[in-house]
């Protein structure tokens, strides 16, 4: 049964869609871990899924150019105009068309081409055929070309585009069609042809304008009859442009006019809507590291649980591998949770057995200091788990909870000795997902554990480190096909909000618990066979792994500031942000909230009459680069308010933050240091970052002076030399590289003497971060769009230095070749 009265027949302009998406981010592409630019896919899957959601079609069809059309034969300049794409470019389209070919496939939405024909074309005349199938027509387009078939029985979508300069999604009809061009429908193609198209090169008539256009087709209704009476026009140069441009006209209506006679038939059977091939796009969405996407097509895993079984255990299920789809989730074992202390002698008795026990904490916040153990997960095997509470308490206001089952002594407690004994024993293995915060819960809980042989998020890095996430959702989505359920639910009444975990049934916190462990086996299980075939074993056990223990201290131990400092800090910058702020008052001749966009772009380009650069969906931009580019043409209150930022920035992101991060108990900060945060390896770390501090400025260097060591204690600051340089010159050999290195120069000062043509002597600061930028980004694959935006240089100069570069280190080309 179809879901609108007339059915609707979405007609897609295939490739319109294609470039809107993949442009609107061209300055910041989306790209997946390997470096494919998904801007495109990620717009197109997205419009299709909102499509599909949203307007609840009848019948979709995609529908693309084929070649060059008839036009290109009577204009051979017809589209000439259109600036061609560089190759990485060219490579980036041609890789997303594929993509969406495949998006498209897995959608089940049919494509139609018809050779020598433009998608308009193929589209004016399936909405044709549609009409005398007393269906409605949508077609799916920006292109204002399409405004000359818009009738009752034919609408048009114009999709709009994200992006600094966005345009919202619109639905045309016969009721809104003239607003766009002035025009109604039936005088588009007329309309087209006085005022030309600089996209698609058709001329028009020069001298005449929209408004101009406009005017003529009111009083005459059509364009033959305003050649005809051209004499009649009162405005000379309106006259004369219709007396000399006649044929160029004429010849633009023939260019402009939507052919209604392609040889291409309306198959309603194909493009019927399908329920869309989700293992398919399952595929392809993962690939793509659209996981947010993905997740709507895996159906959770874990079935609702049952009730409690007796005192002391609780079924809940738990994944096993199968070999059924992945889309149907695995099968389910039992997982016992553990409240007993009784029981405790058994369960340690058989998780000894085990080749490996799986190990997963869930505590009451992530900072290890604060955290109380709320449940300890352990697992011998896909059908023995356990799930040991500590923790659980009745949610808010409920005096009992539904499936209470106590909870076990603490775990230092002696009853719990046989499950201590077995996480400090060496000689027991153990695995888990991101161990070095489980490590340092059960710390805090009084036990050191001991025995830890690997980390399944360390296993995925080491084979793919350039993927976004290691987390293990995406883990479980991309390589075993279903999902974790969740580990959180809301509470109920006014305002929501999460419950926390120590507040979730024992049942909903069992099943998530399970899960993980099923999912950490399963994971083990595939990963160690490709780290062998790899021979990357050794690099996790001799180097990973050891590094984890490292880890734990120093994020165990933390480091101190010096709050006095601080505080120092914060009144300083207070005082020179409300100084600035009265010398931007001062400059403008009014007072204005520095903090509001909206009130800054009034006072930047109405009241200031500054040149507006750059435009965004809530109007004009005051962003960064907007202020630094008229801050460079001299105009005083972007410059001071460039000074007025980077003080707010190092006073929200530094001087107040650190302080309140301070623990409670140890009087230190206690970082996140994160080893899969980089393709490269090298360590990150968050909450706070510490890797990020200022240094460029007096303010900057002032801030790491608030960092202080022990008394007693020095800092030492030590630093690998350019170490991804020296391997590249290690492992291509290149004689140019090899002798910079030997000669112990800056590399980066002798890349710039060879790139430029210049002596050493002559290097300057701005030649030196040149080819820093370059040494580093080049190596790394970094094209010349993305060079010339990260220097601020043309396209050309990016293709200069690249190419230069590669003549000077040949020996690098080949090596990367």
């Amino acid at each position: 049964m179809p879901n609108h009265t007339p059915p609707q027949l979405f007609l897609i302009d295939g490739y319109a869609l294609i470039y809107r998406a993949f442009f609107a981010l061209i300055s910041r592409p989306l790209r997946t871990s390997r470096g494919e630019n998904t801007s495109a896919a990620w717009g197109v899957a997205n419009f299709l899924l909102r499509l599909q959601t949203k307007y609840h079609p009848d019948y979709v069809i995609w529908v693309n150019d084929a070649g060059d059309s008839f036009r290109k034969e009577r204009y051979p300049e017809y589209k000439s105009t259109r600036e061609k794409l560089d190759a990485e470019l060219q490579a980036d389209f041609d890789q997303a068309v594929e993509r969406i070919q495949q998006l498209l496939a897995a959608f089940r939405i049919p494509e139609a081409t018809v050779r020598g024909y433009e998608a308009d074309d193929v589209i004016g005349t399936l909405a044709r055929q549609a009409t005398a199938k007393s269906l409605h027509s949508v077609i799916v387009s920006g292109d204002k070309d399409f405004y000359q078939l818009i009738a009752s029985s034919v609408s048009l979508l114009n999709p709009g585009r994200g992006g600094p300069a966005g345009v919202e999604e619109q639905w045309v009809t016969e009721q809104n069609a003239a607003e766009r061009l002035g025009v109604g429908p039936a005088q588009v193609v007329d309309y087209l042809a006085i005022v030309g198209d600089a996209s698609d090169n058709v001329p028009g008539i020069h001298g005449i304008g929209e408004k101009g256009a406009q005017a003529l087709l009111g009083e005459f209704g059509d364009l033959e009859t305003a050649l005809a009476r051209a004499g009649e026009v009162k405005a000379k140069r309106t006259r004369e442009a219709l007396q000399q441009y006649a044929a160029e006209a004429r010849l633009s209506r023939e260019l402009v006019t939507i052919r209604l006679d392609v040889p291409v038939s309306l198959d309603l059977d194909a493009a019927q809507i399908q329920e869309p091939d989700r293992q398919a796009l399952l595929r392809v969405l993962t690939d793509l590291e659209f996981h947010t996407l993905a997740k709507r097509f895996v159906p959770s895993t874990i079935p609702p649980v049952g009730q409690p079984e007796g005192p002391g255990s609780v079924s809940g299920p738990l994944p096993i591998p199968t070999a059924g789809p992945a889309e149907t989730g695995p099968a389910v074992a039992s997982a016992i949770v553990i409240t007993e202390p009784s029981t405790l002698v058994d369960v340690a008795r058989q998780l000894r057995s085990a080749p490996f026990v799986v190990l997963h904490t869930e505590s009451t916040g992530s900072e290890p200091h604060d955290a109380e153990l709320i449940a300890l997960t352990l697992a011998g095997g896909p059908s023995q788990v356990w799930y040991l509470s500590f923790g659980h308490r009745p949610p808010d206001g409920v005096l009992v909870a539904p499936d209470s089952v106590g909870n076990l002594p603490i775990l230092s407690d002696p009853a719990c000795r046989p499950i201590a004994d077995l996480l400090r024993d060496p000689s027991v293995a153990k695995v888990g997902h991101n161990i070095k915060h489980d490590w340092q819960v059960l710390r805090r809980a009084g036990v050191e554990v001991g025995g830890f042989v690997s980390d399944v998020m360390l296993e995925s890095f080491l084979l793919d480190p350039g993927r976004r996430s290691h987390g293990i959702d995406t883990l479980v989505l991309d390589h075993l096909g279903w999902t974790l359920p969740p580990r959180s639910e809301e509470a109920p009444g006014k305002g929501r909000r999460e419950r926390p975990y120590a507040e979730l049934t024992v049942s909903l916190a069992a099943a998530h618990a399970s899960a993980f462990a099923a999912a950490v086996l399963l994971l083990h299980a595939k990963y160690r066979p490709e780290l062998k075939q790899l021979h990357l074993e050794s690099l996790l056990t001799e180097m990973e792994m050891p590094l984890v223990e490292v880890l734990v201290d120093m994020e165990w131990k933390g480091i101190a500031i010096d709050r006095a400092l601080f505080e120092h800090l914060a009144r300083e910058l207070n005082s020179d942000m409300l100084r600035l702020e009265a010398e931007i008052g001062r400059l403008a001749g009014t007072g204005v909230n520095l903090n509001s966009p909206k009130q800054l772009a009034v006072l930047l380009y109405e009241k200031l009459q500054l040149p507006m650069l750059k435009k965004t969906k809530t109007g004009p931009s005051t962003d960064a680069d907007v202020l630094e580019q008229l801050a460079d043409m001299g105009h005083d209150v972007p410059r001071v308010l460039l000074e007025y930022r980077e003080l707010q920035k190092l006073r929200s992101t530094y001087v107040d933050v650190l302080p309140m991060r301070v623990n409670r108990t140890t009087n230190r900060i206690h970082t996140i240091f994160h080893q899969t945060g980089a393709a490269t390896g090298r360590i990150s770390s968050s909450e706070p970052n510490l890797q990020n501090i200022p240094v460029r400025s007096a303010r900057g260097e002032e801030i790491r002076l608030g960092f202080v060591p022990a008394p007693g204690a020095r800092f030492v600051v030590a630093d690998y030399s350019q170490i991804e340089l020296r391997l590249l010159a290690h492992l291509s050999e290149d004689p140019a590289f090899l002798a910079a290195f030997r000669q112990g120069e800056d590399i980066h000062r002798q890349t710039a003497a060879l790139i430029f043509g210049v002596s050493l002597d002559d290097v300057t600061s701005e030649m030196r971060g040149r080819a820093k930028t370059i040494n580093f980004g080049t190596i790394y694959g970094q094209g010349p769009f993305a060079l010339s935006k990260q220097l601020g240089i043309s396209l050309e100069e990016a293709k200069s230095f690249i190419a230069q570069y590669f003549q000077r280190f040949s020996g690098v080309r080949a090596y990367l070749d």
